[in-house]
């Protein structure tokens, strides 16, 4: 995991970085907003199912149990989500373009693309993770990392000056991943108890409507900046999109730790082992803290130069821009931790509840008087701090009461209240 992950976010990282050089600032900023899209969307649509089929197949391993149904009902959520997101962007093609793509409809294209690889990534993950095959994990994160710098290295060195030919590649990229490493799903493909739509349904209402407003928080930084950019900031919004990512790369190291963590919990809270589960909460806790700490000392200490070192000279910024970027996104790690333990005993309103509280906190954060990058910085720290806060007291909440109700098979099927 930590392996493939590594190699997935020193590619993304790359990506950008081949390609901000190749393009420049103004090229870049519909590329750089393309690539957030996809690593918000993304998530925010099939990540839910990743989670719910990574709970269920652990739970039911736990009691030697196969988890087919929750699967192919997955699967065909997945699929519907995919039709409806297709209609939508063909019909929506011509001013989305306009508004967030500088005119360009391929990087349209490029995001539907994008999606349809995570929604199969998410599945086979969520197979692999329930069923503890991290190994097959990681070599499907490593492939994916290692198909998108490869078509940008191919494409800046063909000299391709324009945006759409590299925001295909980064569309394609999962998709490769997908056919390239899906094969032995587990207990995710083995006969199981009967798991029915509403289960499922309610389940991922929940869990999606987390995850987009999780997703907001942590992408709707870049979009802003994009939006509410003037005609002579355009450039301004490419770097300050630029500068984000780099503030960002220690959630890449985290999703080694998210991928694994919520199996683990939910196995834990169906075994009904209230100690362990509050020691590895403690212990997952402390060391993202310290990833979070790490990433932020190396801002304020080195942060403009790194930027220019890896975008190249015209990308410029400073510590006042960057040091709220890297405390919201060691915040927002704080954040998902907790909401993920939330998820894995079924406390999905709560989760909710942060996420949502969090979004607000960005939006009127959007309000202050200052400009574009500070405007737009802050608002996204004040977003993570609002959801940390939030979350932490729906946790402390939670765990006051056990963490399995009653007979195993009814706390599979029931959501226990948080309060």
């Amino acid at each position: 995991m930590a392996v493939g992950l590594g190699v997935l976010g020193l590619a993304s990282f790359a990506f950008l970085s081949v390609s901000g050089r190749a393009l420049g600032p103004a090229e870049l900023a519909p590329l750089a907003t393309l690539w957030v899209l996809v690593n918000a969307l993304g998530p925010a649509l099939f990540q839910p199912l990743e989670q719910e089929v990574g709970r269920a197949v652990a739970h039911r391993a736990t009691r030697g149990e196969g988890a087919r149904p929750v699967f192919l009902r997955a699967c065909a959520v997945a699929a519907g989500v995919v039709v409806l997101v297709a209609a939508v962007l063909l019909l929506a093609r011509e001013p989305l373009a306009g508004a967030v793509f500088a005119g360009q409809e391929v990087l349209v294209l490029a995001l539907l693309l994008g999606l349809v690889g995570y929604s199969a990534e998410h599945l086979t993950r969520g197979a692999f993770a329930g069923a503890g095959a991290f190994g097959r994990y990681g070599t499907q994160l490593a492939v994916d990392g290692v198909l998108r710098i490869g078509s940008a290295a191919v494409l800046a060195l063909a000299g391709v000056a324009t945006a759409g030919w590299y925001g295909l590649f980064l569309g394609l990229a999962p998709v490769l991943a997908v056919l390239l490493t899906a094969g032995r799903l587990g207990p995710a493909t083995r006969p199981g108890p009967h798991h029915s739509w509403g289960e499922l349904t309610s389940a991922v209402g929940w869990l999606v409507l987390g995850a987009v407003a999780g997703q907001f928080v942590i992408n709707a930084a870049p979009v802003a900046a994009s939006l509410l950019a003037g005609a002579d900031e355009q450039g301004r919004a490419g770097v300050f999109i630029s500068v984000l990512v780099l503030a960002r790369v220690p959630l890449f190291l985290f999703a080694a730790i998210q991928a694994s963590f919520l199996p683990g919990m939910a196995a834990l809270a169906a075994a009904g082992d209230t100690a362990g589960f509050r020691r590895r909460l403690e212990l997952i806790v402390g060391a993202v803290t310290a990833l979070g700490a790490a990433g932020l000392v190396v801002v304020l200490a080195v942060g403009p130069e790194l930027v220019r070192l890896v975008y190249g000279p015209a990308y410029v910024t400073t510590r006042a821009d960057l040091w709220p970027l890297a405390a919201a996104s060691g915040l927002f790690m704080v954040a998902s931790v907790l909401a993920q333990t939330l998820v894995s005993v079924r406390g999905y309103r709560a989760s909710v509840l942060g996420w949502l509280a969090g979004t607000v906190a960005f939006l009127l954060g959007l309000l202050l008087p200052l400009r574009l990058e500070q405007r737009v910085g802050l608002a996204f720290l004040a977003g993570s701090v609002v959801a940390v806060l939030v979350l932490a007291v729906a946790m402390r909440v939670r765990l006051r009461a056990p963490l399995v109700a009653g007979d195993p098979a009814r706390q599979e099927r029931e959501d226990v209240p948080w309060t």
